[in-house]
């Protein structure tokens, strides 16, 4: 009925068992796809296949049948797919586009990167007879393909993630590929494997200039622990990627707990990419039932200089479509040194935004309050930093790990942007400069909303705050 206790109103997770990393993203005649890694017989990873959906507008999704199989080649790991418009690669049989899906085939210490196609919208799919398209070099982490067609050079590109770098290949067809260079070795952080990668190009706002950035996961190694997802801003020429900063800069795009695996929709105009919402630290002993994982809200990308600095800005999709009940619009509020302003929840979708005007105060919280339990956010004009304590959020007991206080730097605050649903926060600052991402599993059922200055005042303008309706029903 898709109601449990921790199923998520707003984001997409699947009617059963193990998911994580969203795979196969591309946009095709109206319909989003999304696959994506699925465990079909258990609430635990183990054998990977590409589980399938399908939306019109990212907030409502149908759950198709797996798209593929494990075979004798091994699992199906994470990868991308593409329209293949001018059927590049010969395997166009009908009058639809050929869908062409590049993943990793998994086999023990043996990785290497595979291809199927779909003459039928990606409702049924069949794996290439010559695959492998690119075997093992003797490498053991070797997989990810996220795949383009880049005008310049007139040829696929394929980033790759291989071990603490990213190698990038060439095809004319899907099928040939040729190592083109690689990046990474000695750039930006390695606290654990680099993962899923992806190669796009941003406009920067307010400027005549494009830029490319190439985004990759790392596991661990993220500034709060466990996965993380970084990504560099520099130029692509169709053979390398330059990177515009120094070797030691790191970029982080999310400074949460749970934000993982994000890559974007291929054949849309409109750069948006979503991610695994979880974390490996604990990903297997999460409490949600009778499946485990869900996505983030889909967000639009964009590139913004921010004192000076390349900065990746993400701001979630339209959620007009899914407002509800007002509890406050276009209205200011003004809060001085021990007062609160409160408002009790009907449920635990809650769109939340306000710009911040002529803070004093060297703390400003909100928290989302129960009897015993709170989710808390702290903005630290003292520390420059925001804070998300969910020490007391409800169930921590399943994994040491869980239990935290996550920090980001910032050295101010003019506005926020808050998603809550029954088990995650997204929260983005500054028209999405930071982000932050992050679960929790409340015990309780009832709970307030409560915003609150320490040691000054804080007006807040423009305050919008709505109840959403569940995309389930």
């Amino acid at each position: 009925m898709y109601d449990e206790r921790y199923r998520p109103q707003l984001h997409f997770s699947p009617k059963e068992n193990w998911m994580n990393d969203p795979n196969g993203l591309v946009y095709n005649k109206g319909e989003y796809h999304l696959f994506y890694q699925y465990h079909p017989y258990s609430m635990v990873w183990g054998p990977m296949h590409w589980g399938h959906a399908v939306s019109k507008d990212l907030l409502h999704w149908e759950e198709l049948p797996i798209a593929l199989y494990p075979d004798e080649l091994g699992q199906i790991f994470s990868g991308s797919a593409v329209i293949d418009a001018q059927n590049t690669s010969g395997l166009k049989t009908s009058d639809e586009d050929v869908m062409v899906a590049i993943f990793t085939h998994h086999g023990e210490d043996n990785e290497k990167q595979s291809i199927a196609y779909s003459n039928d919208r990606g409702r049924t799919w069949v794996k290439y007879e010559g695959n492998p398209v690119i075997p093992n070099p003797g490498q053991k982490d070797f997989r990810d393909p996220k795949v383009f067609w880049h005008e310049e050079s007139e040829k696929w590109v394929m980033s790759l993630a291989s071990g603490d770098c990213i190698r990038f290949y060439g095809s004319p067809n899907l099928i040939d590929w040729k190592l083109l260079s690689a990046f990474g070795s000695e750039y930006g952080a390695h606290g654990g494997v680099w993962e899923c990668p992806d190669l796009i190009q941003l406009l920067v706002e307010g400027e005549d200039q494009k830029k490319w950035v190439l985004i990759v996961s790392i596991n661990p190694g993220g500034p709060n622990g466990g996965s993380v997802v970084q990504y560099f801003v520099g130029e692509f020429d169709g053979e390398e990627f330059v990177c515009d900063d120094r070797p030691e800069v790191v970029k982080w795009a999310d400074f949460g707990r749970d934000f993982y695996a994000a890559v974007t929709w291929s054949n849309f105009p409109e750069p948006i990419w979503i991610g695994w919402m979880s974390n490996w630290q604990y990903a297997n002993q999460v409490p949600s039932e009778p499946f485990r994982s869900a996505m983030s809200i889909p967000r639009k990308l964009g590139l913004r200089r921010v004192d000076g600095e390349f900065t990746l800005v993400q701001s979630p999709i339209d959620l007009s479509s899914l407002f509800k009940k007002v509890i406050v619009s276009n209205e200011t509020i003004t809060l001085r040194s021990s007062e609160t302003f409160q408002v009790k929840l009907d449920n635990r979708q809650i769109f939340a935004k306000a710009n911040v005007m002529n803070s004093t105060a060297s703390e400003f919280l909100i928290t989302f309050k129960g009897e015993q339990e709170r989710l808390e956010i702290v903005f630290d004009q003292k520390r420059n930093e925001v804070r998300i304590d969910r020490r007391d959020s409800g169930q921590i007991s399943f994994s040491e790990l869980f239990a935290s206080i996550d920090r980001m730097p910032l050295a101010r605050l003019n506005d926020f942007t808050l998603i809550l649903d029954k088990t995650s926060i997204e929260l983005f600052v500054n028209q999405g400069n930071r982000v932050m991402t992050e679960l929790f599993f409340p015990l309780e059922s009832e709970f307030t909303l409560e915003f609150r200055a320490l040691d000054g005042e804080v007006i807040l303008e423009n305050v919008e705050l709505r109840h959403l309706e569940s995309t389930w029903k």
